[in-house]
């Protein structure tokens, strides 16, 4: 008895220390898996969440022994509440043990165990920010040792823990989500078009693959606060973040991102030079129908755009910004493709003193 509770007791701490070296949900699923069947000497150990708003509970990952059927990380693997009743009627449901011929048992739960050529289970439910999350699912062979009663508070305990993993991913994603979400809109914000925009011309200096950058001004936003109130430019901004999303989403590749104020932009990575015309044409459709302001103002440059070969970022960035701010500049409703003009050195140049409007927006090299 001493040397198997020794053996559990090591098998908590090393759950404990798994789930404290990883943060993300995924990471906190599979590492809970692999120690769980470790743990429980089961031959399969499923995670299962139970979503509330269908009613129904989503396999998150099989590990073990599968059965061809089986995936490891199943895409559409759901069960009706009638499979799994004490999981959803109980408000702090106990762990409970099923043999495959046990006759007063559930019978779609045991024709499944039968299913998958396994005798006996056990089910450990998961509980999170004080209701049932989900559950642990352990299963065993004919030839292994069926799970009893015994087990159960063994069970509970690696449950607990798997819920403090799940806390701590939690708690990491919404630190990660305030770090680079923009508060008002919901989008990117500008530290997160910083991250991507570094990642993306690094993958282009690697690979060659294209990168733009679709700047957008909002056009009228100071007299809409003026006379109605921020408030109602919040709703304003909140409204082009919306359209700016939904013109973000027609393709692979891009991020929408508030970067300050009523400044906008879309990072498009991968895509052709026409699509990326495409976007920034759409974009500055949809805003001309919003009420309250007089459309955006619209600017685009990228790696492989009119204005030549473009290898860094803060070039890429100043390009984009540029057309912007001649759009602005001269009340252009159509987007402004950045050219060789648009080129730091060159509308320098040609315009003294815009030089010193574009760098104060200049984007920052993290630190």
């Amino acid at each position: 008895m001493a040397d198997r509770a020794s053996v559990r007791l090591r098998a908590l701490t090393d759950l404990a220390r798994a789930l404290a070296r990883v943060h993300g949900f995924s990471e906190v699923i599979t590492v809970a898996a692999e120690e769980s069947r470790e743990a429980l000497g089961a031959q399969v150990v499923s995670l299962s969440e139970y979503v509330r708003a269908t009613g129904q509970l989503r396999v998150l990952i099989n590990h073990g022994d599968l059965q061809p059927f089986e995936e490891r990380f199943p895409e559409e693997e759901w069960y009706a509440p009638s499979d799994f009743p004490r999981t959803v009627s109980e408000e702090y449901p106990r762990p409970w043990t099923l043999r495959s011929d046990d006759a007063d048992a559930d019978p779609r739960r045991t024709a499944s165990l039968r299913l998958r050529r396994r005798h006996s289970a056990l089910i450990a439910p998961i509980f999170f920010a004080g209701q049932v999350w989900g559950e642990l699912y352990a299963a065993r062979t004919a030839d292994q040792e069926p799970y009893t009663d015994a087990d159960l508070d063994f069970a509970a305990t690696l449950a607990a823990l798997v819920s403090a993993g799940l806390a701590q991913a939690d708690r990491q994603e919404y630190l990660e989500r305030l770090a680079y979400t923009d508060e008002l809109t919901g989008l990117a914000n500008r530290r997160a078009i910083e991250v991507g925009l570094d990642e993306a011309m690094e993958l282009h200096r690697l690979t060659s693959l294209p990168v733009a950058l679709i700047i957008c001004d909002v056009n009228g936003l100071k007299q809409v606060n003026d006379t109605s109130g921020h408030a109602w430019g919040d709703a304003v901004l909140e409204q082009l973040a919306g359209q700016l999303s939904a013109v973000a989403g027609t393709v692979n590749g891009a991020l929408a991102a508030r970067i300050g104020g009523d400044e906008f932009c879309v990072l498009v990575v991968g895509q052709p030079w026409a699509t990326v015309t495409r976007l920034a044409e759409e974009l500055s459709a949809r805003a001309a129908k919003l009420e309250d302001i007089g459309g955006v103002s619209v600017g685009y440059a990228a790696t492989d755009g009119p204005a030549g070969s473009v290898a860094g970022r803060d070039t890429l960035f100043r390009l984009a910004d540029a057309a912007q701010y001649e759009a602005k500049r001269e009340g252009i409703q159509q987007p402004v493709a950045a050219t060789d003009r648009h080129l730091p050195g060159a509308e320098e140049a040609a315009a003294d003193g815009t030089a010193a409007s574009r760098d104060r927006r200049r984007i920052r090299r993290r630190r």
